[in-house]
């Protein structure tokens, strides 16, 4: 999970319906407005390109078989949160239902025996104080298992801005985080990258190649970027990233 910089305006096609509709409450419901895919698909598309191509939980990829907008703090809470911008996020399908096999990484996406996660696994659970929108994550907050890939908590880094661990666990348990198929994959990531150095690559180098300024990220940006630490981080800084 990394910190979301969402685009100040929010897509026409949202605006416009809510303008249409400012007198109908009713109407103001995020099942009504997606009904139209066009609508839907100009969220979608903004959301993505705000999120880097991640989605805002886990981190993997996001296209259009394996994505869903997602509700921070839940839609039962009431109309006001049903199509507010900056309530939206962009998130995987967190293994609810099989995807494709023409997908390379099909099996990261969806495990019949695994747990869920992300929206779907969140479900109508309060927002956690640790969330994408938060911007806590600015810093990195995580750390990973370098022996099965699973996520937890860094110390560290929440002593440093007074952050209890209690609530990055939080936000790791109510989103599934430690899904067994999500583990695999960043540990994927880190053999990868344990590989690119046994070939000579130096982690600044990794990081200047791998993680651009602009544009979409690489799957589990977090993981990369808690392995390839200070080199990270001084790169990232350099390219003045926010996000």
């Amino acid at each position: 999970m990394k910190y979301v910089r969402k685009s100040p305006i929010e897509p026409p096609a949202l605006t416009d319906y809510k303008d249409k509709f400012a007198g109908q409450p009713t109407q103001l419901k995020w099942d009504k407005f997606k009904k139209n895919t066009a609508r839907r698909d100009a969220v979608r598309k903004q959301l993505r390109d705000d999120q880097r191509g991640l989605c805002a939980y886990c981190e993997n990829i996001v296209f259009a078989p394996d994505e869903s907008v997602e509700h921070l703090v839940p839609r039962s809470a009431g109309l006001m949160h049903e199509l507010d911008w900056n309530n939206l996020v962009l998130c995987c399908l967190g293994g609810e239902r099989p995807i494709s096999e023409d997908v390379p990484d099909a099996a990261v996406r969806y495990d019949a025996d695994g747990s869920r996660s992300c929206g779907h696994a969140k479900k109508g659970h309060p927002c956690p104080v640790v969330n994408p929108r938060s911007p806590l994550l600015s810093r990195r907050l995580f750390r990973f298992s370098s022996e099965d890939g699973s996520i937890l908590c860094d110390e560290a880094s929440c002593a440093a801005i007074g952050l209890a661990m209690d609530d990055v666990e939080t936000a790791i348990v109510t989103c599934g985080l430690r899904a067994g198929r999500l583990n695999r994959a960043r540990l994927a990531v880190i053999n990868a990258l344990e590989e690119m150095l046994a070939n000579g690559d130096a982690e600044r180098q990794i990081a200047e190649d791998i993680l651009p300024a602009d544009g979409y990220l690489p799957a589990f940006f977090t993981t990369i970027r808690w392995y390839l630490g200070q080199d990270a981080e001084d790169h990232l800084q350099s390219i003045n990233f926010a996000g």
